[in-house]
C-alpha cells in the first residue's frame, strides 16, 4: 500500500538537487551579481531547495545556513557572468581575523573558515548553468566575450547528448560567422558543430562550414576541415579527392598525429593492407617519439594494425556499433522474401505497390520505436546515426515480428540506417545483403503481377522505399571495387531499373552511358540517350562521343552545334591540358552548366575520349562551333 502524503514531490538525488540549486543560482547571479545578496539568498533558500544536502551538514560545525553561504561562495567564484564579460568575479579570502565574507559580521576564523571546501567545483562547467537560462539571441555576443572557450564546448556536447542538438548548433555557430580569421582553439567547437549538422541532416551545412573553415582557418584548423573532408568524400567513393584532401592536410599541420588514422582508414578501404601495416609501425613509432599519454590509445590500436589491419579495423567498428552485430543475425534468421504487396495497375503510369493490411500495421508500430528519416528527393541516403544510440528497442521488435522483414519501408530504413555508419574501411556485408533482399522482394511482389511490360514508376509515393532500395544496390554496385562486384552486374541491375521506372529520376543513365563507352557499346549509347532529349551534360556529351566512336561524324558536328552552348564549360573542360580543380559550387548539390559538374564530367570520361582519337577531333570541331556561338 503506497501510504506517501498526497501531492508530495518526489525526493531527487544528490546530484540533481546540487543541479538545480547551481541552476537557480545561476538565475539570481545573472539578475543580481551582490555577493551579499546572493549569499544572504542562499543561505536562506539553499536549505530548501537541497535538503539531502542539508542533512548531511554536520551541526557542529555551526546552523545550516552558515553552510550554504560557504557553498555559496564556492558557486559564486566560479560562476561566469554576463555583467563581466562572462568570467567569474572571485571573492578575495579574508585573513583569519578579518570579517567574513558572507556578510555574518563575525572573524572569518569563527565563521566559514570551518566550512572552506564544503563544495568543491574545480574543473565543474558552470557555464552550463548560465546558458541554460540565457536566450538563444545571447548566444552571438559569446565569440567577443572572455568566456571560457571549452566550457562552450563541454555545455554544447552536454545538450546535444541531451538530444538538444539544435540548442547546441545555436550555441557553436556564432563562433564561425563573420568574416574574421579562425583560430585554431576553436577546432574542437568546429568538430562538434560538424557533428550536430550531421546528426540533424544539415549536409549543405557542413560543406558550408568546411569551405569558411578552408578559407579563413588557421592551419591546424584548415587540417581538421580537410579530414572531415576526406572522411566525406570516402564514404561517397570518390577515393581519389578523399587522398586530395589527406594530403593537403598533411602539408597544413605534418605533425598532426590525427593523420595517422585517417590514412590508415584510407589504405584499408583500398584493400592495401601490406602498406596499411608498413604505414601503422611508422606512425605508432613517430608517435611514442613524442611521449604524450594521451597518444597511448592511438599507439595501441597502430600497433594492432600492425599486425592484422582487416581484423582491427573490424574490432574497432564493433566496439563502435555495438548493435550491428545484432542486426546482422537477425536479417541472416529472416524469412526469405513473399509477396506481401497488392499491386494496383494504372496502365500508362505503371502499377502502385500497397502493402497488405498486415504489413502496414507492423509499419505503423516500427514507427514508434525506430526513429524514422527519410531522404530529400530520390536521395538513398540521409547519413543520420541517431537510430544508432538506442538500437535495442527496433532490433527487439525485428527479433519478435519475423514478418517486418516483407516491408520495404522497414528494409529501406535499416538500409539507409547502416548506410550512415561511418565504419573504419572494413566495409560490413550487412547494406549489400540488405539492399539484395530489398530486389529479391521486387521480383516477389512483382511475379504475381498482371501478365506483360511492367513499371513501377517513381511518381506513386508507395513505390518509393522499393525504387529507393534498387537505386541504392545499383549505386552501391558502381561503387564498390572490391573483385565481388563486375561491371556487367551494374549494367544489367542499372538497364532493369531503367526499364522498371523509365522516367530514370535517379539519372542512372550518366553511369550507364559510360559503361557502355567502357565495353565498346556506342550504338547501346544511342539508343538509351534517344529517350532523353535535351538531357544533362553528361549523357549529353556521351552521346556525342557514341556517335564519333561510330564513325557519324556529320551527326556528331550536328549534335556540337546543338548543345556546344549550354554544354561549353563542361567540352572547354574536357579540352584544357592540365585545369585546377575548381572550388565547390557552394551549398548543395551541382550547378547545372557550372564548373563543378564540367569537372566532374571529365574526371569521370576523359579516359574514354582519349581513345580512337575522339578527342583530337572534338577540338578541331570545337574550335570552329565555338565561333558561331552567341557570346
Amino acid at each position: 500500500m503506497n501510504t506517501a502524503p498526497p501531492n508530495r514531490a518526489p525526493e531527487l538525488s544528490e546530484e540533481q538537487e546540487l543541479a538545480l540549486l547551481l541552476d537557480v543560482s545561476a538565475r539570481i547571479l545573472m539578475k543580481a551579481a551582490d555577493p551579499v545578496s546572493f549569499l544572504e539568498w542562499i543561505a536562506d533558500a539553499g536549505p530548501t531547495l537541497a535538503p539531502g544536502h542539508a542533512r548531511l551538514i554536520d551541526p557542529r560545525t555551526g546552523p545550516v545556513g552558515h553552510a550554504f553561504r560557504a557553498m555559496g561562495v564556492a558557486i559564486y567564484n566560479v560562476m561566469p557572468q554576463p555583467a563581466a564579460n562572462f568570467q567569474a568575479r572571485r571573492l578575495a579570502e579574508p585573513g583569519r581575523n578579518e570579517d567574513c565574507l558572507c556578510g555574518s559580521g563575525n572573524k572569518y576564523k569563527h565563521c566559514c573558515l570551518a566550512l572552506k571546501g564544503v563544495l568543491d567545483l574545480a574543473g565543474y562547467n558552470m557555464l552550463r548553468h548560465v546558458l541554460d537560462n540565457w536566450p538563444k539571441k545571447g548566444f552571438s555576443k559569446l565569440p567577443g566575450s572572455h568566456v571560457d572557450l571549452m566550457a562552450v564546448y563541454d555545455t554544447a556536447r552536454q545538450w546535444r547528448a541531451e538530444d538538444d542538438a539544435e540548442r547546441a548548433v545555436a550555441l557553436l555557430e556564432p563562433w564561425f560567422a563573420g568574416d574574421q580569421a579562425l583560430g585554431a582553439k576553436v577546432e574542437p567547437l568546429f568538430d562538434l558543430l560538424m557533428d550536430c549538422y550531421l546528426e540533424l541532416g544539415r549536409e549543405r551545412k557542413r560543406l558550408r562550414l568546411i569551405a569558411e573553415v578552408l578559407r579563413r582557418g588557421e592551419r591546424p584548423l584548415r587540417a581538421a576541415a580537410l579530414h572531415r573532408q576526406a572522411a566525406m568524400a570516402a564514404d561517397l567513393g570518390d577515393l581519389e579527392a578523399a587522398w586530395e584532401s589527406f594530403r593537403q592536410a598533411q602539408r597544413d599541420d605534418p605533425d598532426n598525429p590525427h593523420h595517422a588514422s585517417l590514412e590508415i582508414t584510407l589504405l584499408v578501404s583500398r584493400g592495401e593492407f601490406a602498406q596499411a601495416r608498413d604505414r601503422a609501425r611508422f606512425w605508432a613509432i613517430r608517435l611514442e617519439r613524442m611521449r604524450d599519454p594521451e597518444l597511448a590509445d592511438m599507439i595501441g590500436w597502430l600497433r594492432s594494425v600492425q599486425a592484422d589491419p582487416e581484423r582491427a579495423m573490424k574490432e574497432m567498428d564493433r566496439m563502435r556499433l555495438p548493435g550491428l552485430d545484432r542486426l546482422e543475425q537477425l536479417l541472416a534468421a529472416a524469412p526469405a522474401p513473399a509477396a506481401c504487396y497488392e499491386t494496383i495497375n494504372h496502365e500508362d503510369a505503371g502499377l502502385e505497390l500497397v502493402a497488405r493490411p498486415d504489413i502496414e500495421k507492423l509499419e505503423l508500430r516500427w514507427r514508434r520505436v525506430f526513429p524514422q528519416i527519410k531522404p530529400p528527393s530520390i536521395a538513398t541516403q540521409h547519413g543520420i546515426k541517431a537510430m544508432w544510440d538506442q538500437p535495442d528497442a527496433w532490433l527487439d521488435f525485428l527479433e519478435r515480428n519475423p514478418p517486418a522483414w516483407q516491408s520495404f519501408d522497414i528494409v529501406d530504413d535499416l538500409a539507409m540506417a547502416v548506410d550512415a555508419l561511418p565504419t573504419l574501411g572494413t566495409d560490413t556485408k550487412t547494406l549489400p545483403s540488405l539492399l539484395e533482399r530489398g530486389v529479391a522482394m521486387i521480383d516477389a511482389n512483382l511475379e504475381i503481377a498482371e501478365p506483360g511490360e511492367v513499371t513501377l514508376q517513381w511518381g506513386w509515393l508507395e513505390n518509393r522505399p522499393a525504387l529507393r532500395l534498387f537505386a541504392h544496390r545499383i549505386y552501391l554496385a558502381q561503387d564498390v571495387d572490391d573483385g565481388e562486384e563486375t561491371p556487367e552486374y551494374f549494367v544489367e541491375l542499372a538497364q532493369r531499373m531503367i526499364a522498371l521506372n523509365p522516367g530514370d529520376n535517379h539519372f542512372l543513365r550518366d553511369p550507364l552511358t559510360r559503361a557502355y563507352l567502357a565495353r565498346g557499346e556506342a550504338q547501346k549509347v544511342i539508343a538509351l540517350t534517344d529517350r532523353f532529349p535535351d538531357d544533362f551534360c553528361s549523357p549529353t556529351l556521351n552521346r556525342l562521343l557514341a556517335l564519333v566512336r561510330l564513325d557519324r561524324r556529320g551527326e556528331a558536328l550536328g549534335l556540337l552545334h546543338e548543345v556546344g552552348g549550354k554544354h561549353h564549360t563542361a567540352i572547354d573542360m574536357l579540352l584544357a591540358a592540365n585545369p585546377k580543380a575548381p572550388r565547390p559550387d557552394g551549398g548543395f548539390g551541382i550547378t547545372v552548366g557550372g564548373k563543378q559538374e564540367a569537372w566532374m564530367y571529365r574526371r569521370a570520361n576523359r579516359a574514354l575520349w582519349q581513345q580512337d582519337g575522339a578527342l583530337d577531333w572534338l577540338r578541331k570541331a570545337w574550335a570552329t562551333v565555338k565561333k558561331t556561338l552567341r557570346p
